[in-house]
């Protein structure tokens, strides 16, 4: 029997111990949206061929990923924090600073990849629209007038941005949950995902025509996403992730393909998967250096998207594979760069502001 032992061996760490690989997995998952979009980059859609087709679901995978990963750690924020302003400025501090660099980025570059005059590009209330629409996410697939005609998805100028409206939502709607003291007790958690989870199960199910229909039905993917990954983190004491239960989770997910639930199904199973790969102890140097890795994923995601455009404006010979060892050499630099020069420096003043906020309520309790 203890040859076997392992498979029930829960392998759920805490976080707060700071001992996992979750930025490394980020990292992993940004760097497979690079690639798919070095196929999108110069082919478009719809994909074809065994091997886009391939990259495609394991990209829509990553996504998911993403949110899993996010709805375990921002459930672990929020349960535990006392000031929903706290709360919602790490969350503001973590979007905004990078996605305003990389919408500047783009306004300042693009004008030299128009096909249209100088004067025609700046007069065009497209061209003013544009960091409005990406920063406010209205339109994150907004494009500049004019710009990388030469590629099929050349309209958009940034488009890895769309899922940012979407974690925006997610963040938005936990905070709203802690701020009514809907969100503390890990019942209530497990209850909003399983209603989350019958929300997408509806829209898969019935489809859903309407208002804002691309957005619900978006919305009925990644939310159940965020929220299964929510409800590892609230019964992580009564849910033990070992290999027999990645294992029946993966069972599960290929029975369930075909039915309308199917994806909802493949998300337990890589929620599973990875948050027991993040907690997984990798030993030596290797491990240290997983651990310890600088955070370069979400500027590796925002910003591969332009540095493709632009690697394939210059040179429109490039094939998917040329394209890709190009972008992604750019991307990590580019976005180690963003981290140091505008993420860090962010996130040093949002922890300069909150103490002021400490200082300032200790005073009153002083006072009172």
């Amino acid at each position: 029997m203890s040859k076997f032992a392992f498979l029930f061996r829960d392998g759920l760490g805490r976080l707060e111990d700071k001992s996992n690989n979750f930025t490394a997995m980020r990292i992993v998952f940004a760097l497979m949206v690079l690639y798919g979009h070095a196929i999108l980059i110069p082919l478009g859609k719809p994909y074809t061929g065994t091997w886009s087709l391939t990259v495609d679901f394991v990209v829509q995978c990553a996504l998911d990923g993403f949110f899993i990963l996010s709805g375990y750690m921002i459930t672990a924020s929020a349960m535990k924090t006392k000031e929903i302003s706290r709360y919602a400025t790490a969350r503001i501090f973590r979007i905004f600073p990078g996605l305003i660099a990389a919408v500047l980025i783009v306004f300042a570059v693009y004008p030299f990849f128009t096909s249209l005059s100088q004067a025609e590009y700046w007069s065009s209330a497209e061209t003013w629209a544009f960091p409005l629409k990406l920063i406010g996410q209205v339109d994150p697939l907004a494009g500049l007038p004019g710009t990388f005609e030469n590629s099929p998805v050349g309209h958009s100028a940034n488009g890895p941005l769309w899922t940012i409206r979407y974690e925006l939502m997610a963040y938005l709607g936990v905070g709203i949950l802690a701020l009514i003291g809907l969100y503390s007790d890990r019942r209530l958690v497990v209850f909003w995902a399983a209603l989350t989870c019958v929300f997408g199960a509806l829209v898969a199910t019935f489809g859903y025509s309407g208002i804002g229909e691309g957005t619900i039905t978006t919305l009925a993917r990644f939310g159940p996403a965020f929220m299964i990954g929510a409800f590892f983190f609230a019964a992580r004491e009564m849910v033990r992730i070992t290999p027999a239960f990645i294992a029946l989770a993966g069972v599960a997910a290929l029975a369930a393909h075909e039915l309308a639930i199917g994806w909802m199904m493949l998300d337990i199973f890589l929620a599973s998967a990875f948050l027991w790969l993040g907690h997984a102890h990798i030993g030596g140097r290797i491990g240290h250096a997983v651990r310890n890795v600088e955070d370069v994923s979400y500027g590796i995601y925002i910003l591969h998207w332009p540095i493709g455009l632009v690697a394939f404006a210059l040179m429109p010979g490039l094939n998917t594979t040329q394209l890709a060892l190009i972008m992604a050499p750019a991307a990590i630099l580019a976005g180690w760069v963003l981290r140091e020069t505008v993420e860090k420096p962010a996130l040093a003043w949002k922890d300069r502001l909150q103490p002021r906020r400490e200082v300032r309520a200790a005073a009153v309790r002083d006072v009172a």
